[in-house]
């Protein structure tokens, strides 16, 4: 799986352009389509998720989202000149690789960027907690590009998501999209993201939602990403 670095230059023959300039809006709300390269100009519209977005130019830029202290996305901006639009994206609001939509409530589509079901696997073990014993079941799920692993503690589970090889922004996108929450009011429905709370270290923790307690991105030592969630009803 590509990561979603984008090329800087834009290739002559309209193969090559189309397999190294284009790209998928992750952002769960859409991308921003802005009149020029800035995050502080005109918004024209929002570019649904899953649309498919094709650069006619990469620009350069300084500028990062900004989701809190310590924690920004960084990127480029994309020009595009198609159906969708013209005008500028944010490269933070895209991936190289093209999701499958999965609608879930009503109005509201998920991308879904598992990939196809390689292997799975459960593995039970006995730990010690507070001096007890418990019995620890652990299912382990292996798609293309991402392994699931499913914790059942008892009164608690833990969900992880392992992406590999993909980037910071990209697994930030997918807080919202495994377990998603729904909030239905007058306005309408909407997916809830978790807010972010603080970095730590390799850790960028976000405030639970429901019965979720904890939520954090960890990059491991190999750089690769994690999703971690602790559940207890």
């Amino acid at each position: 799986m590509k990561s979603a670095g984008l090329e800087m230059t834009i290739g002559n023959s309209s193969k090559e352009k189309s397999e190294k300039n284009t790209f998928f809006v992750i952002n769960i709300y859409g991308a921003q389509l802005y009149e020029k390269p800035a995050l502080d100009s005109k918004l024209i519209k929002r570019i649904s998720v899953g649309e498919k977005i094709v650069a006619e130019h990469i620009l350069e830029t300084k500028q990062s989202i900004h989701i809190g202290e310590g924690f920004q996305l960084h990127g480029h901006f994309v020009e595009v000149k198609n159906q969708v639009g013209s005008g500028f994206i944010h490269s933070s609001d895209l991936t190289t690789f093209r999701p499958r939509l999965e609608p879930i409530y009503n109005g509201i589509i998920i991308p879904d960027f598992k990939g196809k079901l390689i292997h799975k696997s459960t593995d039970k073990r006995i730990e010690k907690f507070n001096d007890k014993p418990f019995e620890i079941e652990e299912d382990i799920t292996t798609y293309d590009h991402i392994i699931h692993t499913y914790t059942d503690f008892a009164d608690c589970f833990e969900k992880t998501y392992l992406y590999k090889y993909m980037t910071l922004h990209e697994v930030y996108h997918q807080l919202p999209v495994h377990d998603p929450k729904i909030d239905v009011n007058s306005k309408g429905n909407f997916i809830l993201m978790p807010e972010f709370l603080e970095k730590k270290d390799n850790q960028y923790i976000f405030k639970g939602i429901g019965i979720t307690r904890s939520i954090a991105i960890i990059e491991n030592e190999d750089g690769q990403f994690l999703i971690t969630s602790l559940d207890c009803p």
